[in-house]
């Protein structure tokens, strides 16, 4: 699955810009699977009502305010290590969805 089926346009001729938060990327593509990136995804999803889910890549600092909340319940290393490498993903998904809803008559 590619990063832009996950954010369909609801009109061609007009560009929505819509953000998945961190949360929702995570959820969506790693919850309720295997290998480090889900057991992140499951922890986080676990911690729903405390996760900082409302917060993405548009947001000023989302990465610090995460990290930031992530070492606060003292998270291992390797799971800040996987936090960072499931940011990178985040961020490039964005960066790509961003580029192709760009407006085309």
């Amino acid at each position: 699955m590619r990063c832009t089926d996950l954010h369909p346009r609801k009109n061609h001729l007009v560009m929505e810009e819509t953000t998945m938060t961190f949360y929702g990327y995570m959820k969506r593509h790693y919850y309720n699977k295997t290998g480090r990136k889900a057991d992140l995804a499951n922890d986080m999803a676990g911690d729903e009502a405390e996760f900082p889910r409302r917060v993405g890549i548009k947001d000023r600092d989302g990465h610090g305010v995460i990290r930031r909340y992530l070492e606060g319940c003292r998270a291992c290393d390797a799971c800040l290590d996987v936090f960072e490498e499931c940011w990178k993903e985040y961020a490039e998904c964005e960066k790509s969805r961003s580029n192709t809803n760009s407006f085309r008559p």
